[in-house]
């Protein structure tokens, strides 16, 4: 069964439908004035429809993940949804009889990484080229890292940062967590979408990438390349989904990605093949989405575990703010406030400070919202994560054996974040001239009732 982060799982939000319930979509019904009494039996509530008990009146609907993203009723994590179009039988069935003309291609997150080498008790590089290596003999022709992805967020992040912090428009919310945004946009709308970050998740900007520069590269069509995505979340699969991450070609709608498989149900799939290719003496590489002729080094940003967007649009920051009057270290140092889970970073310079806070968790999530709306957070930037202990403990991971062993995945993604790769405004523009291509919007979704919301 899908974990969906606890943002998702609230249960003021509505969104968690038991197998056995009926999802119907809310139909605006125009009030109609009874010319008599109604018979025994027969309900009538003012500016609604008549209901009859015993007969269902309103037509079923077939539900989509777009949809889900669009109510806030029901269905956020129904899980026949998730079965039906973002499951390994349809990567399966995909694999089998995709035409010969369609090109798979694959972004691999660095969490998923650690997770499986913990399962198998190896270290990071070994087990990313076991995976590489297992995608390839599987018809994958590029695998990407989504460490790339964040390596465009934070240049991108530093940018629009600068600029809020210029205009007093602080703090700047980090948008990564598809758990948290979904949780914004049916709690609190308006009073915080404003300072959420525009920028796209590592995720969508390697979404907006890949297809457009696979399909260049290979002079083939866009509809031609198929994308997975290998995440430690299943509310990543929620986020592929969003109608803001679709491709719009003549009269079709492509979606930038088109499966989302978590850690563990890639282990499912293809463990013991993971396994095998771990074992063999080759060097299997990355692919640059920026250059599909060169390699993308196996690393993880320094800074964190859910990809570092405090430290590295500080670090950024730093560079831009004071041009070099102070030192820029390549591991900013966060300290631990009143949890584990909330940590703050904080850089003086000729009497001028900026703070960034890493607030993983509900608990922590909430804290945050309320100091926004009291007037009282003093953070310029948040890095907001819905899961405890961040993206490595994500709900996709596969299941831990004993508590210790998320430390042991934390060491093994930290193992190589002493790689670091420095990537500059202009090495974006230079390739793609369009910031707005790595933005994306939020919708206020209000309230609404349905038939299974409703408490009598």
């Amino acid at each position: 069964m899908a974990q969906f982060s606890g943002a998702l799982r609230l249960t003021d939000l509505n969104d968690f439908i038991g197998p056995s319930q009926d999802c119907i979509l809310p139909v605006k019904i125009p009030k109609i004035t009874p010319q008599k009494p109604h018979p025994r039996g027969r309900i009538k509530l003012e500016g609604s429809r008549e209901v009859v008990p015993s007969v269902s009146t309103t037509k079923k609907t077939t539900i989509s993940l777009s949809d889900c993203l669009a109510c806030s009723g029901c269905v956020t994590s129904a899980e026949t949804i998730l079965i039906q179009s973002q499951s390994t039988e349809t990567l399966i069935r995909f694999l089998k009889d995709r035409r010969k003309e369609v090109v798979p291609v694959v972004t691999l997150s660095p969490q998923t990484i650690a997770s499986t080498a913990n399962k198998l008790g190896l270290n990071f590089m070994a087990t990313a080229s076991g995976i590489i290596g297992t995608l390839k003999s599987r018809g994958f022709e590029h695998v990407f890292s989504s460490v790339e992805g964040n390596d465009i967020a934070h240049v991108l992040g530093a940018k629009e940062f600068l600029q809020r912090r210029k205009e007093s428009k602080t703090p700047v919310l980090a948008s990564a967590c598809p758990g948290w945004i979904c949780y914004a946009e049916k709690t609190h709308g308006a009073l915080i979408l404003p300072y959420i970050s525009k920028i796209r998740s590592p995720q969508s900007i390697l979404g907006a990438l890949v297809k457009t520069t696979v399909s260049r590269h290979l002079q083939r069509s866009i509809s031609d390349i198929y994308h997975v995505s290998l995440m430690p979340c299943f509310d990543k699969k929620l986020e592929a989904s969003r109608t803001e991450f679709k491709i719009s070609k003549g009269s079709d709608i492509i979606p930038e990605i088109d499966l989302v498989l978590s850690t563990a149900e890639l282990w499912e799939l293809w463990g013991e093949d993971i396994r095998e290719n771990c074992g063999k003496d080759v060097d299997h590489q990355f692919t640059s989405v920026l250059d599909l002729e060169k390699p993308y080094p196996m690393r993880t940003v320094p800074g964190g575990t859910s990809g570092s967007f405090s430290a590295g649009i500080l670090r950024t920051s730093i560079t831009e703010l004071w041009n070099g009057r102070i030192p820029v270290d390549s591991t900013v140092d966060f300290k631990v406030l009143r949890n584990k889970d909330l940590r703050e970073a904080k850089v003086t310079c000729e009497g001028e400070t900026i703070s960034f806070v890493q607030a993983y968790g509900f608990r922590n999530i909430q804290n945050i919202i309320n100091k926004i709306k009291t007037g009282r957070c003093s953070y310029d930037y948040v890095e907001i994560m819905a899961c405890p202990n961040g993206c490595v403990n994500g709900g996709g991971q596969i299941v831990l054996q004993e508590k210790c062993d998320i430390e042991r995945v934390q060491e093994i993604f930290e193992s190589v974040q002493n790689i670091v790769k420095t990537m500059k405004l202009d090495d974006i523009l230079s390739k793609f001239p369009d910031v707005t291509l790595f933005e994306t919007s939020y919708n206020v979704i209000e309230k609404s009732v349905s038939a299974i919301s409703t408490q009598w």
